[in-house]
């Protein structure tokens, strides 16, 4: 009897020991972890912001508040995307590949360069909002000091990921993206205006900067090396550009919308005009994974093996992203009338629109190219993706209004990634090497089907709402 009663002990603590060794934290999913998180949290203010401003206050008035603080959201992100991605990214593997104290210098440099562009990026807001906004002036000098603050705090998240700091990476997320959450909603809640919420901003990008100061002092050594700088930008700067050719188009169809459009139609279109955080950081992740791996293979003369790697993955995520994008496609609309307001529920259509390019991001010639090392010809492939895109955008704009622009970015995306197969193709690289094209030309064709069904079968609404 008494060995019967300790069996379900033994299993208990071999299933706890395995659930502590399944989620244990590592420098592959601690960046994950905490990019979910930060993600989450501005989609969970989306949503309560919606719900607040539509209970709380009219129609017009409340829109205008989620129109503001989009506004202020795209501004800081066109400003700063380019060169804090190219930065934090690049920062990675040149820590790696120094000794220790190159590493201690390097950390203080790389928070020196980027409080000197968000300096940069704060006076830039404070002329906007004088020149083009003055009746919200002091919305965008409080903005301002947001972006030159917070910003440079990123240097926090990176100093913890690059100590092996991944648990206190994970509450220091946990901690500021909530606090950010409760600064923001809580005000508009109880009517106070938008400034307020700034202003408590502020207060918390304060906070950050300073915890970055404390973190600087522990972990770094406090010393300017310009020519520590002048070799770090050598390697950030191609990287930039390449990123700023690339991610520019959706900042730039923000702007067209809130030039030619109402603050209605901007407000529908930002909310509705992106994909799901889940699904970026899922094929983020698995291209920032096997550029790497193709990378050490290749080396090593094992080329055809890392290939084969990216098209055994990409087959098991494309078996999970698929059909979760053919049931968003269908559910959208009811998602939007729970999340959202009733003058934002209709922005679901381009939400699916974008949710096509899934079908394009299934793909990874990116992931081959830059692996092997070839990265220069993103400069001239995104170029071609911006005037393509552009042309693109006021011609659909002009057949389908605000839905054309979200069709223009879908179809010029979709070019991009061809014309990188097409490359790949001409290296002696075939898509069939890393991607599983006959179960990828069936799930894509199903997912076309399933948005035009969509596009044809009028959905009833949710009752009572």
């Amino acid at each position: 009897m008494l060995s019967i009663l300790k069996v379900p002990h033994k299993i208990n603590a071999n299933s706890l020991a395995f659930f502590r060794n399944k989620f244990e934290l590592t420098k592959f999913n601690s960046l994950q972890i905490y990019q979910f998180l930060r993600f989450g949290s501005f989609f969970a203010i989306s949503i309560i912001l919606a719900k607040i401003t539509y209970y709380r206050y009219t129609a017009g008035f409340g829109t205008l508040i989620i129109s503001r603080y989009e506004l202020l959201l795209l501004l800081s992100a066109s400003l700063t995307f380019f060169w804090v991605s190219s930065i934090t990214n690049t920062l990675i593997p040149f820590y790696n590949a120094s000794d220790e104290d190159k590493k201690k210098r390097i950390l203080f440099n790389a928070f020196v360069l980027l409080t000197g562009l968000s300096i940069l990026a704060g006076a830039i807001t404070v002329v906007i909002g004088f020149v083009k906004y003055p009746k919200n002036a002091d919305l965008f000098q409080m903005f301002a000091l947001v972006i030159f603050l917070n910003t440079p705090a990123y240097m926090a998240d990176y100093i913890l990921y690059l100590k092996g700091k991944y648990r206190s990476l994970i509450i220091w997320g946990a901690i500021t993206f909530s606090a950010q959450i409760i600064l923001l909603c809580l005000p508009i809640y109880f009517n106070y205006t938008l400034n307020l919420a700034i202003n408590l901003w502020v207060i918390l990008s304060l906070l950050k900067f300073n915890y970055t100061i404390i973190l600087l002092m522990k972990y770094s050594t406090i010393s300017f090396h310009t020519r520590l700088i002048s070799e770090f930008l050598k390697k950030v700067i191609p990287f930039m550009f390449s990123i700023l050719l690339a991610g520019s188009m959706d900042y730039i169809n923000s702007y067209i919308v809130e030039i030619y459009y109402s603050d209605l139609e901007f407000a529908v279109f930002r909310y509705a005009a992106k994909e799901l955080p889940i699904f970026l950081i899922l094929t983020n992740s698995l291209n920032n994974i096997y550029s790497g791996e193709i990378a050490n293979l290749n080396r090593e003369g094992n080329l055809e093996e890392a290939l084969a790697k990216l098209k055994a993955s990409s087959r098991i995520l494309m078996r999970w992203l698929f059909p979760a994008t053919m049931i968003f496609i269908f559910l959208s609309k009811y998602f939007f009338q729970l999340a959202y307001n009733q003058e934002l529920s209709q922005g679901y259509r381009i939400f699916n629109i974008y949710l096509l390019l899934i079908i394009s991001r299934m793909v990874y010639p990116q992931t081959v190219i830059m692996g092997l090392m070839k990265n220069r010809i993103f400069y001239l492939v995104s170029t071609n993706y911006l005037i393509i895109n552009c042309i693109l955008m006021f011609w659909f704009m002009n057949l389908w209004g605000i839905e054309g622009i979200a069709y223009a970015f879908v179809i010029s995306y979709s070019i991009e990634k061809l014309l990188l197969v097409i490359y790949c193709k001409m290296e002696g690289i075939d898509i069939r090497k890393y991607t599983a094209v006959g179960e990828y030309l069936i799930y894509s064709a199903l997912t076309l089907i399933v948005f035009f069904l969509s596009q044809r079968i009028d959905m009833p609404p949710i009752q009572g709402l």
